[in-house]
C-alpha cells in the first residue's frame, strides 16, 4: 500500500545521501586533487545516491494503485517525449551555431516536465 508520508521519507533520506556522497566527493576532490582513476571514482561517487533515488522512485510506483500509476506513467510520457523533442530540436539548433547542450542539463528538464506531467495527469483525472 502506497503511503505519501513513508514515500516522502524515504525520498528524503535518499536525496539526502546523494546531498552527501556529492559534498563529500567535491570536498575530497578539492582537498586530494586526484588525477587518473581516483578523479574519476570521486566525481561518480555520487551516482551511489542517485541510485538509491532512482529504487525509492521505483518502489513507490509500485506501491501505487492503478489510478496512481496511471497518473505516473501519463507524467513519464510526457517527459520522455518532450526531453526526447527537445534534446533533438538542440542538435539541430546546435548545427545553427547554438552553444553545446550538455548531457547533464538533460535530466533537470526531464524532471520539470514529469512534474508538469503529473500536474497535467491529476487535473485530468480529477
Amino acid at each position: 500500500m502506497f503511503s505519501i508520508k513513508r514515500y516522502g521519507v524515504e525520498l528524503s533520506g535518499a536525496l539526502a545521501l546523494y546531498a552527501a556522497l556529492l559534498l563529500g566527493a567535491n570536498a575530497a576532490d578539492r582537498l586530494l586533487q586526484p588525477e587518473g582513476a581516483m578523479k574519476i571514482a570521486l566525481a561518480l561517487l555520487p551516482i551511489l545516491g542517485t541510485v538509491a533515488v532512482a529504487w525509492t522512485v521505483l518502489r513507490g510506483l509500485r506501491r501505487m494503485d492503478e489510478l496512481q500509476r496511471r497518473i505516473q506513467f501519463d507524467a513519464i510520457a510526457l517527459s520522455f517525449t518532450g526531453t526526447a523533442l527537445a534534446t533533438f530540436a538542440w542538435g539541430f539548433a546546435e548545427d545553427a551555431g547554438a552553444p553545446e547542450l550538455r548531457a547533464f542539463h538533460v535530466w533537470p528538464l526531464m524532471a520539470v516536465l514529469w512534474v508538469v506531467g503529473v500536474c497535467i495527469a491529476q487535473w485530468r483525472y480529477r
